[in-house]
């Protein structure tokens, strides 16, 4: 049941998420650290061993962003909880992301800043409504 739940629970968690940093630029903590903490035993109750390590490699990797400012530490934590959730949702995201940072490249001709948040709310909500889709045919 859960399971079926995730997507709509994950776009519920993040709609706080991404109007702040749409609003701020930044994501409180307190929105994002338990979600990142519980993100470790759902990654392994829902894909074992292999959603783990594909959990920490996403984490590592936003880590290393972070490290060189291409990210920031919210976003980092958030794309760790849908690669342990639901990695269709990051990769829908990520695709939101390219296609924002690609669109707004070619705008405006010089380098973008786009809060990743607003990209992960639309890949958990795109996500769900897939998951209704499905339950619903």
């Amino acid at each position: 049941m859960l399971t079926h739940l995730l997507p709509s629970l994950l776009a519920f968690w993040l709609l706080p998420c991404a109007i702040q940093d749409y609003r701020q630029r930044r994501v409180a903590n307190v929105l994002t650290i338990p979600a990142f903490f519980a993100a470790w035993p759902l990654a392994l109750w829902l894909g074992g061993t292999e959603r783990v390590m594909f959990t920490l490699a996403v984490f590592a990797g936003c880590w290393l962003a972070w490290g060189m400012g291409g990210m920031g530490a919210a976003d980092g934590k958030i794309a760790t909880v849908l690669a342990a959730a639901s990695p269709a949702a990051l990769g829908l995201s990520v695709l939101f992301l390219v296609v924002g940072f690609v669109g707004m490249r070619l705008r405006r001709g010089e380098s973008v800043s786009l809060p990743a948040a607003v990209a992960f709310y639309g890949g958990a909500v795109g996500m769900a409504l897939v998951q209704q889709l499905a339950i619903g045919s």
